[in-house]
């Protein structure tokens, strides 16, 4: 008897630590009504040939709560630049934020090849999660990683975080857990 409360009391200790760390996550949409919506929105931005990375978008969940859909894709300018960009659906299925990434603004002299990974890279005690994207970045030279970070509002979306994606660059960070390691020191 005393064994099995032993085993007990190790399974509620590992459960409720596990939750208590996963207030936010990623994870697989449910639903890919997204799809119509985004690649509309991308084409009215300029942007043709468009395909979408379903296996870095993500459900955005917190606390058990749906906070949106972070839809990844790549475009082509002209059909000579390829962009990468950022949707948000706060629904699943209508795009309430569209943000070109690589390929456009601080980064027109690189292309965006493809994107590595996505994750949380926050702080416990941070305001807004903090959500890195790591590139893959065609150069006419070469190939190169580049970084682009994002908080998290609860109910307004995402933002762009240009001072914590400034500390990244010129790095040789390649993964989600290198990036979490320097940004929480």
């Amino acid at each position: 008897m005393m064994r099995i409360n032993f085993w007990f009391a190790i399974l509620l200790l590992l459960l409720s630590s596990h939750f208590a760390s996963a207030s936010v996550s990623l994870l697989q949409p449910k639903s890919l009504a997204y799809q119509k919506n985004i690649i509309a929105e991308a084409e009215h931005s300029g942007l043709s040939r468009v395909e979408l990375d379903k296996s870095q978008t993500f459900d955005v969940v917190k606390d058990g709560k749906l906070q949106g859909t972070l839809i990844q894709g790549k475009g082509w300018v002209r059909e000579v630049q390829p962009v990468c960009f950022i949707g948000w659906s706060k629904d699943g299925e209508n795009i309430n934020q569209f943000i070109q990434t690589i390929g456009q603004g601080d980064w027109e002299t690189v292309g965006c090849h493809k994107v590595d990974s996505v994750g949380f890279i926050s702080k416990k005690d941070d305001e807004n999660e903090k959500i890195a994207v790591i590139y893959t970045i065609e150069a006419p030279d070469h190939y190169g990683t580049d970084y682009y970070v994002m908080g998290l509002k609860a109910g307004d979306g995402v933002y762009y975080d240009n001072s914590t994606t400034e500390k990244f660059q010129n790095s040789s960070l390649k993964t989600i857990a290198e990036l979490r390691k320097a940004y929480q020191k």
